[in-house]
């Protein structure tokens, strides 16, 4: 297992948080709007239909990745639907990583795994806006999979050429600050912005534009090149260390600006812009590194002739080239900007339309999230549903709920109810969102 850590973290390149194309919106808690104090995670504009919020821990979970369970963990040939004499199910699954490197499209598997608890929020209505408190503790972990790399070694072995420009984050950091929503034009613009301090507990990223990768020749031999193959980790240290000291000196200031304005009646457009600044890692720097080698010849290894193909090759890398572990020195990681444009139309008073577009600002080549919602919103309760083209290009299902009974309020809101519905070794995509909050002071002014 040592020999594994050390050969992806030295082959895992370009920090991912700032490049994570398949990121998971939140479109159907978008809709809730001013509904939910927490909907400023994904807009800063907050117009509050009460005096007072105080919201209880809530809890937030995204995943996207390009197979399943399913794809990985498939039935050995021979035991499909058999069983035993007592009728206990026989079937005997495999690890199947040929049928993953068949599943994975293009180059790369995004795997996108985002966590947030909500861990305090207070929310204030005032006369043309609202002002805001909050503390929040996030994890993303972030992993752009060289298709070509470690995945076409465990299903293929040595092709004749294996290139790792694997992209990786894992960080885990806490946020807290204030928000402030103003109006002008007689109630018709609202801007909103949230000033967040963020304090990194913990990182492990990989080094911008860094590559690796091994040539088999005719003669069996092989050609191998790298280029800044390095990958950081700061903050909380892998493994036990007993001196460890949880400091705070790894800290940085973010912003979510926002704003949205009311053309005619009932019509009113909205944008976004979330997550904009970075964390600074001062403490706790280490570093895992294979030597900068151009066109290197080896005489290679037969990987074929059975054993741990992982191994091996990690065996054969440390005989031929240095791999070591350094202190690294201070870096930054930027968090993942991302955006919401929608607009919306109310009719009647109570039912809802909306088109939204989500984004994710963090590379060229990502594709918008697009959705149509409806809410029937009343008082106190809204409840909707959302049709969303996802990032892989496929139809999700998204729904939405919040509702006031005495003074709690209960939120949940899902962009894959399809999914999450489904067998739970299929899944690739889901989300979920839900918490409460006590609600004080409904249609009143402070």
């Amino acid at each position: 297992m040592k020999n594994y850590i050390k050969l992806i973290t030295a082959t895992a390149f370009t920090v991912l948080l700032t490049n994570s194309v398949k990121a998971q919106s939140q479109i159907s808690f978008f809709h809730l709007g001013d509904y939910v104090q927490q909907s400023t995670d994904v807009s800063p504009v907050y117009i509050p239909k009460n005096s007072f919020s105080f919201g209880l821990p809530g809890v937030s979970l995204s995943l996207s990745n390009g197979f399943s369970s399913s794809d990985l963990l498939t039935v050995v040939p021979g035991t499909e639907n058999t069983t035993d004499q007592f009728g206990n199910d026989k079937e005997e699954l495999e690890y199947n990583y040929k049928n993953v490197y068949d599943q994975i499209e293009g180059d790369h598997n995004d795997l996108d795994f985002v966590q947030s608890i909500n861990i305090l929020n207070l929310a204030f209505k005032r006369k043309h806006g609202s002002l805001s408190f909050f503390v929040n503790q996030k994890s993303n972990i972030n992993w752009q999979m060289s298709k070509n790399g470690i995945v076409n070694i465990l299903a293929n072995g040595i092709t004749d050429q294996v290139l790792f420009d694997d992209n990786m984050d894992i960080t885990t950091y806490a946020e807290a600050g204030v928000g402030f929503t103003q109006q002008f034009l007689n109630d018709k613009l609202a801007v909103g912005v949230r000033v967040k301090y963020l304090i990194g507990a913990a990182n492990g990223s990989t080094q911008e534009n860094g590559t690796a990768q091994i040539n088999v020749n005719d003669d069996l031999t092989w050609t191998i090149n790298t280029n800044e193959a390095v990958a950081r980790v700061a903050g909380v240290p892998l493994g036990d260390d007993e001196d460890y000291e949880f400091s705070t000196n790894n800290s940085g200031i973010g912003f979510d600006i926002g704003a949205s304005y009311e053309i005619i009646p009932n019509l009113v457009i909205e944008a976004a812009v979330n997550d904009i600044g970075s964390i600074t890692w001062k403490e706790n720097i280490k570093e895992y590194y294979m030597e900068n080698v151009t066109d290197l010849v080896i005489d290679g290894a037969d990987l074929d002739a059975g054993g741990d193909v992982l191994e091996e090759l990690v065996d054969e890398l440390e005989e031929n080239m240095e791999l070591g572990e350094r202190e690294g020195s201070s870096y930054k990681t930027s968090l993942a900007t991302t955006s919401y444009l929608s607009a919306s139309y109310k009719l009647a008073n109570v039912h809802q339309f909306r088109a939204t577009m989500f984004n994710n600002h963090t590379v060229e080549d990502s594709e918008a999230i697009l959705a149509l919602g409806y809410n029937l919103s009343l008082d106190r309760t809204t409840y909707g549903i959302v049709g969303i083209k996802n990032a892989y290009g496929e139809m999700d299902l998204g729904v939405n709920l919040a509702t006031k009974i005495g003074p709690l309020q209960i939120y949940l809101a899902t962009d894959n109810l399809n999914r999450i519905l489904g067998p739970v070794e299929d899944l690739k995509q889901a989300n979920i969102r839900f918490g409460l909050n006590f609600v004080f002071g409904y249609n009143k002014w402070l």
